[in-house]
């Protein structure tokens, strides 16, 4: 029976994940442009600067 519980809070946990993903992608849609720019020129960034110092 311990398995079928431990089976159960994993569904659990699952479908609160999603929940909070939807949550958050209703939350952020507005913003998306943005936060993908920032992400691609913080990665391009950190790359470079990762490229800078190690030369």
């Amino acid at each position: 029976m311990k398995y079928l519980k431990e089976v159960r809070t994993m569904l659990l946990t699952a479908c609160l994940v999603v929940l909070l993903m939807n949550i958050l992608t209703a939350i952020i849609q507005p913003w998306r442009p943005f936060l993908l720019v920032g992400l691609v020129v913080s990665t391009v960034g950190w790359f470079w600067y990762g490229r800078a110092t190690r030369l």
